[in-house]
């Protein structure tokens, strides 16, 4: 099984920005992928986790500072949190944000 799964469609990255919460369910896998586009988008990515899907709280050493519209990828491998979602907090520029989240069971079928 894999999926993709748009957790920010496109959005003005010239403000404050939280994506959708990326449910892991039973896997200890996933990943998100963030990406600009604009010129010289600056601010600071922080993956967030949650046990409850309701309260949040930064992952470990996760802030990921943007400069010049950089994307970045979060690769969540293994992982006993559940819930995560990714939050941008906006510092100067002008551009597009756009958050991809992708599950994929790392358990071979059908072999």
């Amino acid at each position: 099984m894999a999926k993709t799964y748009t957790l920010l469609s496109t959005q003005n990255a010239n403000t404050n920005a939280v994506s959708g919460v990326l449910d892991l369910v039973d896997l200890t896998t996933g990943s998100f992928f963030v990406s600009f586009t604009g010129t010289n988008v600056v601010g600071v990515l922080t993956l967030q986790g949650s046990v409850d899907g309701s309260t949040f709280f930064n992952y470990p050493n996760s802030s990921q500072n943007v400069t010049a519209s950089t994307g970045h990828i979060y690769d969540l491998n293994p992982t006993g949190v559940r819930y995560f979602r990714v939050s941008w907090t906006y510092t100067s520029g002008a551009g597009n944000i756009t958050i991809i989240g992708f599950l994929k069971n790392n358990v071979i079928t059908g072999a």
